[in-house]
Order: structure tokens, then sequence, then C-alpha cells
């Protein structure tokens, strides 16, 4: 389990001198831009994970999917805004602490490749390090620690740079020794390529169902997994489960196509009911595609018999068409 100690902390902080600089927890009250990259919670998907795991009880899931940790722990949210020195806003996916103790949980929701999630973990890690300190006035006996994780929710599973060490080695521009950098910039990762749908469906949070829908790439995987989840959706999961179909039917038919479906599903249609017209639909859709395509085919064959200089009377009576359609 990667962890980042007091012992990472004071030797980022002669890597990285400025680093303390960059980000600082806002105060109560205190007004700022969030930046125009969109740290600020911004799209539909980010909302989704960001309110799964505000719950305590999904948030220790994926802590313990994450890491070798299997006991239940009594964690708590933590405000997470961060402010830049520009005052631009910045924010931590998420991040929770241990009740009586200053060990905390950072985790981070990514759906694509970034290749400097090392230094943005290590930004994060090192604030909330810095501000558990200054909290306890930098006594030289306290301990803590940030856990941090990844939890990747795109295609193909997370390939980025997965320690500071990784990062400068890949671009070439490491200053100091290598073991200088060791432990620095580590992060836990939960990547749902790596979990298969038999333990999925076992596990039987709402985080798991949603990962679930994530896995399904294709139309006919969507709708066999909706199946398989619905009969499990638990009264209190709904509403999530809701949202987080509605963005899978919209990244799946796009918004034109998912409009109908999505205006039954926020109007409390049966999810049973639902999902069968989520079938229908295919497959009427399919059969629609069949007939394009032998149309295509025998407006293709017409067109040859055409050039063959065959009797116009004959290749309408042989493929149905009209002179018209093919002429």
């Amino acid at each position: 389990m990667k962890e980042f100690t007091e012992k990472e902390y004071f030797r980022t902080l002669e890597l990285f001198p400025g680093i303390i600089t960059t980000l600082r927890f806002a105060e109560k009250g205190e007004e700022y831009s969030f930046d125009e990259d969109g740290i600020e919670i911004h799209n539909e998907h980010d909302k989704l994970y960001k309110s799964i795991l505000s719950r305590p009880k999904e948030m220790l899931y994926a802590i313990k999917k994450a890491t070798n940790i299997k006991e239940d722990l009594d964690i708590i949210p933590v405000r997470n805004e961060l402010v830049t020195v520009d005052f631009r806003g910045r924010q931590a996916d998420i991040i929770y602490k241990l009740r009586d103790k200053e060990v905390y949980f950072l985790l981070e929701h990514q759906s694509t490749q970034d290749s400097e999630m090392p230094y943005r973990v290590l930004e994060y890690e090192t604030q909330i390090m810095h501000n558990s300190f200054s909290m306890h006035n930098f006594r030289q006996k306290f301990k803590a620690k940030v856990i941090s994780i990844l939890l990747f929710t795109g295609i193909g599973g997370w390939d980025g740079a997965r320690s500071i060490v990784e990062i400068q080695e890949q671009f070439g521009y490491i200053m100091k020794p290598t073991a200088d950098y060791e432990g620095i910039g580590e992060y836990n990762v939960l990547d749902i390529d790596e979990l298969t749908e038999e333990e999925l469906l076992k596990d039987d949070t709402l985080l798991s169902k949603a990962m679930l829908l994530e896995k399904a790439r294709y139309e006919d995987e969507l709708i066999d997994t909706l199946e398989k989840i619905i009969p499990m959706i638990k009264d209190d999961e709904r509403g999530l489960m809701i949202a987080a179909i509605r963005y899978i039917l919209i990244k799946d038919l796009g918004k034109k196509q998912a409009r109908k479906f999505i205006k039954e599903l926020e109007g409390g249609i049966d999810m049973g009911v639902f999902v069968n017209e989520l079938r229908m639909n295919r497959e009427k859709e399919l059969e629609r595609k069949r007939r394009d395509g032998e149309r295509t085919g025998i407006l293709k064959t017409a067109k040859n018999m055409l050039k063959e200089k065959i009797d116009i009377n004959i290749i309408e009576k042989v493929t149905g068409l009209k002179r018209s359609q093919f002429m």
C-alpha cells in the first residue's frame, strides 16, 4: 500500500521548496473563481462519482478495493476546497480522515489518462500534511499520513506514471539522485478494467454498481448489465443509480436518442419496464440497420447490372427497384 508520511513530506519540501505556496485550504466563506480547466466539479460524470463517494460506506469500499486494508474504518469527510496563490479554485475530488487520527484518504477520479498525476497527487498530499501539521503547531512527535487513491473509469486501463521517479525518468529531467525521489508522488490505483463483473456483482455497493455500468462498453452489454443490477438497487441508491444510467445512456446512445429514455427514467417508470423498452429499441435499431444494409446491397447490384448494359426491365424485376431509384 502506498502511503505519504511525514518522512516523504519533509523530503518533498526539500525537493520542491515552493510546493506549499501553490495550494492552501480555502477559508470559510472565501470567494474565488474556478479556472477554465474546470477543476470545479463541472461535468455530470465527476458529479456522479463525487456524490457516490460522499457516502462514507462507499468511500470505505473504495479504500478497501484499492489497498490492503481489510477492517472497517471510522472515517469522516474533510473540507477539500483548495485555493492557488492567484485565488483560482482547485478541488481534490474526495478527502476523508480517520475520526480520531491524522490519517487521511485522498481519492482522485479519472476517466482519461493524465501524465502529470504524480505531481497532482503530491501537491494535494503535501498541502493536507502541511495543514495537519499546522493545526498541531508542528510538533516534532506528531504523526500523520495520507493514503492516495486513483479511481480510473476510462477505457483500456490506467497507464499513467505512478510516481515522481517514473514521470521524471520518462521526461528525462531528474535533478537529483533517483533515490531521493523514491516514495514521492506514489498512489494506489483502483482500475475498473482490473475488476470482474462477478466480483462487482458480489460486492453489491452503490460504487460497484456504477462501475459495472462503466464496464458496459456497448448497448447490448449495458442492457444485460441493467437486468442484473436492477433487482439489487436499494431504495437509498435509486436516485444516484438513475443519474449513473442517465450518464451512460447519453454516452452510448447520444443525447438525441437517449432523450426519450431519460425522460421516462426520471418520470418514475418501473426499472424492469425501462430495460425491456431499451432492449426493444435495440432490436428495432438492429432490424433497421439490417434493412438499410439490404437496400444498399440491392441498389449496388442494380447499378452494377446497369453498367453491364442489362435490360432495365430485367433489373427492375430482379431487384424489385424502380428505375428512378438506380438510374
